[in-house]
């Protein structure tokens, strides 16, 4: 499975992350938004769409800058995930979804239950920012 995710970067170095709501597959761990790569899309168009369904925010595939990837076999399926940052939108994040919100220092980050592929993304954006 192909998913785009984004660590959105605020003026003040924050990260938005984001709690899956109850019901959904890892309810409750916390996680960079973004979702699906459909066929026919690039990562970095499914990740301005997801942004917008997501967050209401949106942003141009030209703001999005691809820093990591991470690669993970869940018992079911294989996830592939690339990194994009993200400093530049339009619009305040505003949860569309049901999740909770939160901006975090990098250095925090791991203060926050992920899911096992987000994990190892935590130590690379605290190095990178």
């Amino acid at each position: 499975m192909l998913v785009a995710a984004a660590a959105l970067v605020d003026a003040d170095g924050r990260v938005l992350i984001a709690r899956r709501p109850e019901g959904k597959p890892l309810a409750g761990l916390w996680e960079f938004p973004g979702g699906k790569v459909v066929p026919g899309e690039t990562p970095e168009q499914a990740l301005v769409r997801e942004l917008h369904e997501e967050l209401g925010l949106d942003t141009r595939a030209s703001c999005l800058a691809p820093i990591a990837f991470a690669s993970h076999a869940y018992a079911d399926f294989h996830l592939l995930m690339p990194l994009f940052a993200c400093r530049v939108w339009q619009g305040n994040p505003t949860a569309q979804e049901g999740q909770e919100l939160a901006w975090v220092k990098p250095v925090r980050l791991a203060d926050y239950p992920m899911p096992p592929a987000d994990e190892p993304l935590v130590a690379l954006l605290r190095d990178l920012l």
